[in-house]
């Protein structure tokens, strides 16, 4: 299989989940709206899907290939088993040489060799004969029944039989669990262990697949301090938001280059984004809405600023930028806020990239132990604790924290529209994994 070299999403590509980038980032206001109206949850989230397509999938060695999307259909080109074996120690016979075996009618057949497993199976074995076979070892062409050790008794160089054998008695036939030809993984398979597994049982050393995708994640904020250093000054606060959102990429898959702060000098600021685009096929930036960030965007490609309507907040701004139009999302500040819009926006971004469904999540419905006041505005994320009695909100959306992002399995969604949730009413929960 040829080795594709390393590209950019491509906008002919066919792949479940794929899509072609648009000129630019943007959503339309619905009719009548004013330009300035914030757009819905999921309209914002198609946008940014129509911005990004899956990467070009190419030939990859298997014991690299873990994790990542299949973009061929495989068949087998061998038989699994690839002989035909004995499953327990015994004689291989022909079995019409033992037909009417019996206590009182015995058959006495000459034992003209023996194969262990692993061995030779020799010439054919030839009418009137038998050959004593280890359990797992091919048996010779030509002999279509094993007969157990115990079911026989050795007479000098001879075995005598007291019962008729049946056809394929006590045999693993070659091909039996694949045969050539056979479909082994299909196009879009996720290639688990258990998947790279089986390829490499039947042969296959490369497979065509899609890479996984390159993300950088980095912070803004002149107040950040990476973790590990000492806070020098009153108002400083810890880089929460790149440690988080590269855990989150990479277990969604992708490969992460996290590179902690970034500088807040415009000039700095571009070049910095600039060097890292080469390596990116999407670039995560917690900085919630900064000016500065936007208009260097702007410098570097196209940017879409406008409101979306959720509680927390949601992304600032998203833009595609450099010769290669990268997409870059900038999440909102705050670890429980970065969490919630890095699931909502980013999560499908990654998947979008690495060739997959960009929504696997499961959701399920519980009721809520309290009320819950949110604004019928907007969509409203609440991070949340199931119990027996339900699902028990763990702060106002406004007021979460990174405590409760660490307390909480369950994330609440309240559609627009709602208003005020009384208690005992059901609420969409989307459980949270990992």
């Amino acid at each position: 299989m040829a080795l594709f070299g390393r590209s950019k999403p491509q906008p002919s590509d066919s792949s479940p989940g794929s899509s072609s980038p648009l000129a630019e980032p943007t959503v339309p206001a619905p009719a009548g709206a004013p330009a300035t109206e914030r757009r819905a949850v999921d309209a914002h989230r198609e946008n940014l899907l129509a911005a990004v397509s899956s990467l070009r999938p190419f030939g990859i060695g298997l014991l690299d290939a873990a994790g990542l999307t299949l973009c061929e259909s495989i068949d087998s080109d061998i038989d699994l088993p690839v002989y035909t074996s004995a499953s327990v120690a015994g004689w291989a016979v022909r079995g019409s040489n033992l037909v009417g075996a019996s206590p009182r009618h015995p058959v006495r057949l000459p034992v003209v060799g023996e194969i262990d497993a692993g061995g030779y199976r020799g010439s054919p074995l030839m009418p009137g004969t038998v050959v004593k076979v280890a359990g797992g070892a091919p048996v010779p062409e030509g002999a279509d029944a094993v007969v157990p050790l115990e079911a026989a008794a050795e007479v000098g160089d001879e075995v005598e039989f007291t019962a008729e054998a049946t056809f394929q008695q006590e045999l693993v036939l070659a091909g039996s669990r694949i045969s050539d030809g056979d479909l082994l993984l299909g196009n879009g398979s996720v290639l688990d262990a258990r998947a790279i597994g089986l390829l490499a049982e039947v042969g296959i050393d490369k497979v065509l697949a899609r890479p996984k995708p390159r993300v950088v994640v980095a912070s803004l904020g002149a107040e950040l301090v990476d973790p590990g250093l000492p806070l020098e000054r009153l108002h400083q606060v810890y880089d929460t938001g790149t440690p988080l959102v590269a855990a989150l990429a990479r277990a969604d898959g992708a490969q992460v280059f996290p590179i902690g702060i970034l500088p807040s000098d415009p000039s700095r600021l571009r070049r910095t984004i600039t060097d890292q685009l080469p390596r990116a096929d999407l670039v995560l930036l917690v900085a919630g809405r900064d000016d500065d960030l936007i208009g260097v965007l702007g410098e570097l490609g196209t940017v879409d600023s406008g409101e979306v309507a959720m509680e927390p907040a949601g992304p600032a701004a998203f833009a595609v930028v450099g010769e290669d139009r990268t997409p870059v999302l900038v999440l909102p500040r705050g670890a429980a806020a970065c969490y919630i819009s890095y699931q909502v926006f980013a999560r499908p971004l990654v998947r979008r990239l690495a060739g997959v469904a960009p929504s696997d999540r499961e959701v399920g419905s519980a009721q809520v132990t309290r009320p819950l006041a949110t604004d019928p505005t907007v969509t409203t994320f609440v991070l949340a604790r199931t119990s027996d009695r339900g699902v028990e909100p763990l702060n106002a959306s406004d007021a979460q924290t990174s405590l409760d992002l660490v307390a909480a399995d369950t994330l609440i969604v309240v559609p627009p529209g709602t208003g005020e949730v009384g208690a005992h009413s059901d609420v969409t929960c989307w459980p949270l994994r990992g």
